[in-house]
């Protein structure tokens, strides 16, 4: 009977640190429902409350859940709220959609920050993060292409 307590204790450790994943599955599935049995009449309505969900309390939950983490949580953040502008415009029919030409833009940027965040990290930890590899085939001899007076025409 212990060893049944003790998995409980570690599903809610698990479930104390990460309550975003069920949260947002919850929230999603939600509006996926809505967007099933919603029957037409406010489409605008229904289009800001889905686009609000998954562009701005998702990732606002995800900046309280991992707050801890401070500056790490922000490009995360700023990729699902990109995320969530997508999922929208998928979720919702074109025929309705009005609030998301207006913010189409927001997604586009984000995308190009974030990867042009992801690049300068990457080549930054290529850079300073190994050091003495690069140093080793630094060190190495090169040789010499043949002299420049040696090819030019007489």
């Amino acid at each position: 009977m212990t060893h049944l307590f003790s998995g409980e204790r570690l599903a809610y450790g698990w479930l104390g640190h990460h309550w975003f994943y069920p949260l947002a599955a919850a929230i999603v599935l939600g509006d996926v429902g809505a967007l099933y049995f919603q029957d037409g009449d406010h489409p605008r309505l229904f289009e800001g409350a889905v686009l609000f969900d998954l562009a701005v309390l998702l990732p606002l939950l995800y900046l309280w859940c991992y707050r801890a983490k401070e500056t790490a949580v922000i490009l995360p953040m700023v990729g699902l709220a990109s995320l969530g502008i997508w999922v929208t415009g998928h979720l919702i029919p074109v025929e309705h959609q009005h609030l998301l030409g207006s913010v189409a833009w927001l997604r586009t940027t984000a995308i190009v920050v974030l990867a042009l965040i992801e690049i300068k990290r990457r080549c930054h930890r290529y850079l300073w993060m190994t050091p003495n590899a690069m140093r080793s085939n630094c060190s190495t001899e090169v040789t010499r292409p043949p002299s420049s007076a040696q090819c030019q025409p007489r």
